[in-house]
């Protein structure tokens, strides 16, 4: 393992028909990506307890993914955001080490940025739709 990473070969693959065996594509002209894995939290204090006490619960898979608008590539990922089926996400941190990744399947939301002093982008919001993993 390379250790502490920089992020400029991160990767964001996508398979739009998520059946068996599943071949994610590499989606192009994207530029960042977050993931959040915020577990629920549960209240179980009870009468004597001196604080405030909680039990952890599932993890919620979640983030974004952002990029430059390019007319070429972006309609592909503006068909799945006005979708109504979930793809097949896989968000790899660093793409020299390809075997270490989060995937699962996910909902995507999104939308286009105009600006007139900059760069048209794309922002994006995500969260899963079935069970997620980490490999390796």
């Amino acid at each position: 393992m390379a250790g502490r990473i920089h992020g400029k070969n991160g990767q964001v693959k996508m398979d739009t028909t998520p059946a068996s065996p599943v071949t994610p594509i590499v989606v192009a002209d994207l530029n960042a990506w977050t993931l959040d894995l915020s577990q629920d939290r549960v209240d179980v204090t009870c009468f004597g307890d001196t604080n405030k006490r909680r039990v952890t619960g599932l993890p919620d898979y979640s983030g974004t993914l952002a990029g430059c608008w390019n007319s070429a590539t972006s309609p592909i990922l503006f068909t799945v955001i006005l979708g109504v089926i979930a793809v097949w996400l896989r968000l790899i941190p660093d793409s020299t080490e390809p075997t270490y990744f989060f995937e699962g399947l996910a909902n995507i939301d999104g939308s286009l940025n105009v600006d007139a002093s900059g760069a048209v982008t794309i922002s994006s919001k995500w969260d899963a739709n079935g069970n997620w993993v980490m490999r390796p």
